[in-house]
């Protein structure tokens, strides 16, 4: 499953990305909050399908694009070695009725669940090297 089928008010990313987000992600920031509010933004190198004009051009204005999610969720939550997380695949499934999302390396891992996510905006910006910008 594609973690763009499973966000509301995603019209906007599925005509950026018609196939859904088929490359690397990097969780930049996640958030928990009282009452199992989450906020999620997932960094992408993914270039789009659909150039935006006030982003400027892919490569030259920006390389990055920066999905901002809101949702609720948090009853299960487990990550490992933070401050180690980077671009790597991202996967999601169904579970009972919500989502579960996971990301997992060598040396670190997160994984929490979400009741519903939903597509807030988008901000883009060029990557400064390997590292991923926070």
């Amino acid at each position: 499953m594609n973690i763009i089928d499973a966000i509301d008010s995603n019209l906007f990313l599925k005509e950026l990305f018609p196939l859904g987000l088929t490359e690397d992600v990097f969780l930049g920031q996640i958030g928990f909050d009282v009452e199992g509010r989450i906020s999620l933004n997932i960094h992408t190198k993914q270039r789009p399908e659909k150039e935006i004009v006030k982003w400027g051009v892919w490569g030259k204005d920006y390389d990055v694009i920066v999905i901002k999610l809101l949702g609720r969720g948090g009853k299960s939550v487990n990550i490992k070695n933070l401050k180690n997380i980077n671009y790597s695949p991202l996967f999601i499934a169904q579970h009972n009725d919500g989502y579960i999302i996971k990301q997992v390396s060598d040396s670190w891992s997160v994984e929490f669940d979400f009741d519903i996510m939903i597509f807030q905006r988008c901000n883009v910006y060029i990557d400064g090297g390997d590292d991923p910008a926070l």
